[in-house]
């Protein structure tokens, strides 16, 4: 019988309701093994005794936090033949991966459905991605995740956390949250002249290596820009869009450049994912790769986590790992 090594992180935002169904849940079902943890610093720990126990799927209940964390530990120390697969219970709009590749319905349900259909080897879908990994220097280890964003961005999602969670609204709603609220001070805001502080541009350089770009020295090669957004992710909430370009890339990116030209007639094309002939010319570009180098001083958001650049060290996207998510 395939064994469950499920781990909880009980101070994820969507853990405060609901963590009594799912230790009761986790307790019925004898190939479920629960582990609880306090800090997201212990989830490498648990997920190492775990493989080192042979469990065959690592189920995480938590935000896209909790995944991250998983992804990073899983990937920089576990071969790929002896990773487990991977099963995320569902986060409903609040988690971004969830969304993508994790099970459906009630966490409750959906981690007893688990349990049945690896038990009776029925009912079991698979879904591979790759990941998403960011190197902010040499000497230090990669985080893998999922999902990138910096600009505006970044400041939608710092204003979204600051005025609007202490409202109510979950914490891990950031993309949905964040990306409405871009589009929406765009479309009804000041204008896009810099007079609103969201929509100003953020001076960084990008460089696909793959498109013959060389990734430039420190403070050279720079352009102000409105937006960066990178993604490993097949689907977004909302049936967003807002990548277009195919390409032979693991890795989706879009950028769109500052003072963004027709910014209104652009939002509607862009987040369908179709843009108009004069779009690109005018620096709202996407593609598809597998590295991008940034280099940057202001932060980023990868997977609802904030990253800060390392001083005089260019930041380089990968997509070069891949991981199994189970579906049922």
């Amino acid at each position: 019988m395939a064994r469950i090594g499920l781990i909880s992180n009980i101070h994820s935002q969507q853990n405060r309701r609901g963590m009594a169904a799912i230790r009761d849940t986790a307790a019925r079902h004898a190939n479920v093994v629960h582990a609880e943890i306090d800090r997201i610093e212990d989830l490498g720990q648990a997920l190492g005794d775990f493989i080192r126990h042979g469990v065959d799927v690592i189920a995480l209940n938590g935000g896209d936090g909790t995944v991250q964390a998983a992804l990073t530990a899983l990937i920089n120390t576990t071969a790929p033949k002896r990773r487990p697969r991977l099963a995320i219970l569902p986060g409903g709009m609040t988690n971004l991966i969830a969304h993508d590749v994790g099970l459906k319905g009630r966490r409750a349900d959906s981690l007893a459905r688990l349990a049945h259909a690896l038990a009776d080897g029925r009912g079991i879908t698979e879904a591979t991605r790759p990941v998403l990994s960011l190197r902010r220097s040499p000497d230090e280890a990669p985080v893998h995740g999922m999902f990138l964003g910096a600009a505006a961005f970044y400041r939608a999602v710092m204003f979204s956390r600051q005025k609007i969670h202490p409202m109510g609204l979950e914490r891990g709603a950031a993309f949905t949250s964040s990306l409405a609220l871009v589009v929406l001070r765009a479309f009804f805001g000041r204008g896009n002249d810099g007079s609103d502080d969201l929509l100003r541009g953020a001076r960084f350089s990008i460089a696909v290596p793959e498109n013959g770009d060389v990734p430039a020295p420190q403070g050279e090669g720079e352009k102000e820009y409105l937006l960066f957004l990178a993604t490993t992710l097949a689907r977004l909430p909302l049936g967003l869009r807002p990548f277009w370009s195919e390409g032979a890339g693991r890795c989706r990116y879009t950028y769109i450049e500052s003072p963004p030209h027709r910014l209104r007639a652009a939002l509607l094309p862009i987040l369908a994912g179709r843009p108009r002939p004069w779009m690109r010319r005018n620096g709202y570009v996407s593609g598809c790769t597998n590295e991008i180098v940034l280099r940057m001083n202001t932060p980023i958001v990868f997977d609802g986590q904030f990253f800060t650049p390392a001083p005089g060290h260019p930041m380089v996207l990968r997509s070069d790992h891949d991981v199994v998510f189970m579906r049922c």
